[in-house]
This record gives structure tokens, sequence and C-alpha cells, in this order.
């Protein structure tokens, strides 16, 4: 399968015969896809414009049940599994340890079984215990630009717990997006060469460093 980084938090995962789009916001995203799944309803992980864009009569969207209704959604918490034709898809914990942008219980992460594959999106989450239970992981999708998100070396020590085949790093950089009808620019600088360089040190985990818009074929 081929995963794309599409910038920030957003991807999309090309299987055999399925699309799935991840946190639509960042980059452009012109074709119609199978599958949605939509961490939090914040603008930056679901912008509404670009999921109308890339939905059919038949995409399966998956949200928290909070916001399951504002996009038109079917709910999917943090335990609950959903079963789409050869994919499987579980929603795990994501949230913030102190602040409050992202309450535990509320928000979630995934982890998507396919074609043999595990894939782990921890979306916006801090370093929690709730990693440890995640099992065997071959790729995981991290933030590392801090504020909102584990930082690069909080990022460092969730490979070391996660123990994934393979990361690539998500999360930071610059991005506009409006929150509550006000523009808002926000940068989180992270180096994503030097996440690469700890985690080797530290860990057999092999990292993928992305440009928006680059895939690798896992």
């Amino acid at each position: 399968m081929k995963i794309k980084w599409l910038g920030w938090a957003s991807w999309l995962i090309k299987t055999e015969d399925k699309i799935i789009a991840i946190d639509p916001f960042a980059g452009e995203m012109e074709e119609k896809v199978d599958l949605v799944l939509a961490s939090h309803d914040h603008p930056d992980h679901c912008d509404i414009e670009k999921l109308a864009k890339i939905r059919k009569d038949s995409t399966l969207v998956l949200t928290p049940s909070v916001y399951a209704s504002g996009i038109n959604a079917e709910s999917l918490d943090v335990g609950q599994e959903k079963v789409f034709g050869n994919i499987v898809v579980k929603a795990v914990a994501a949230y913030n340890l102190n602040i409050p942008n992202h309450p535990k219980g509320v928000n979630t992460g995934y982890v998507i079984e396919v074609e043999g594959k595990r894939i782990y999106f921890a979306s916006d989450t801090d370093l929690i215990e709730e990693m440890k239970e995640l099992g065997e992981i071959d790729l995981a999708l991290l933030p590392v630009g801090g504020t909102y998100t584990v930082d690069l070396d909080e990022a460092v020590k969730a490979v070391e717990i996660i123990k994934p085949k393979q990361v690539i790093p998500m999360h930071y950089g610059e991005i506009d997006v409006v929150f509550g009808g006000h523009p808002k620019h926000v940068k989180l600088d992270a180096d994503p060469q030097e996440f690469k360089r700890k985690v080797e040190e530290k860990t057999s985990t092999k990292v993928i460093v992305l440009n928006p818009g680059e895939e690798v074929e896992i």
C-alpha cells in the first residue's frame, strides 16, 4: 500500500482496492475516497469543505460520537472497532495531560489493520500510558511539533514505548487555519532529521521523513 503525507496530520492511504483519508485538512485532495477517519473536529484536522470534496455517497466517515452528527458520520469511540471490507479500524486514546485542548476520552487516534499491516495514527496526543497497549505496529504516524502534542523528544520516547517497525513524523511546520471564525497562523518548530537521528540511535525503528505531498510504499 502507499502512504502519502499531505502535510500537518493529513494522510492518504491507498490499498489494493480502497482509499483512506485521515484528518482531511492539508494538501491537495482531488480524488474521492472510500473511508475517512476524523480524529476530532478542530479545523486543522477536519476541514468541512475538504471533507465534502473527497466524499462520495458510499464513503464511510468515522469520528468520535460527540462530533458524528455535525459531519454526518458514524461514531467510533475509544476502544471500539469498525470493520470495513478488509480494513479494521480501532479507535484508541489520544489526549493532552496538562492542557485542555484535547481532553481524555473524547478525541481518538486510530490503529488501522489492512493488508497484513497495522498502522498507528497518533493524532493530537501527549505521551500517554495507553501507548503501551497498542500491540505490534508496523508503521506509526507520530506528531513531533509540541505545544498541542508530544514534542520531538517525547515522540522519541513514544517510539521507545511503541516499538514500531517504521515511523513517520507529522504535525510540525506552519499552517494557516480558521478557528472560530478567526484566521490563525500556527508554527511548530521541529527538525524531522533530528527526530530521525535520535530515534535510530536509540531504537531499531526506521524513520521515514516525508515532505508534504510525498508518499512511501510499505
